[in-house]
């Protein structure tokens, strides 16, 4: 017969899930930086941005609205992602 000693299991799986979250949060911020190298990312001339970065945007966005479970279409992605870079490049 064991003896329970009222121990938590072994924290393994809780810190495998924190590298994990490290690893998608490090990956997150590197593309991110890529991004904002970009020459193409700054603001142009032109009065609408390229098709390219409207995607790399809407991309972005579907990504947060998936994982905190938020309500759109991958068409309200692309609208706001075009609001967003409008807005940013009125600045």
């Amino acid at each position: 017969m064991t003896k329970k000693t009222g121990k938590r299991p072994s924290g393994r799986r809780a810190t495998a899930a924190k590298k994990a979250r490290a690893t998608v949060t490090k990956d997150l911020a590197d593309r991110t930086a890529q991004i904002s190298a970009l020459p193409s990312a700054e603001p142009s001339t032109s009065a609408e941005p390229s098709e390219e970065i409207i995607r790399l945007r809407a991309y972005f966005i579907s990504e947060r609205r998936r994982r905190f479970a938020l309500p759109g279409t991958a068409e309200s992605d692309w609208l706001e992602a075009k609001r967003q870079l409008f807005s940013e490049a009125r600045r």
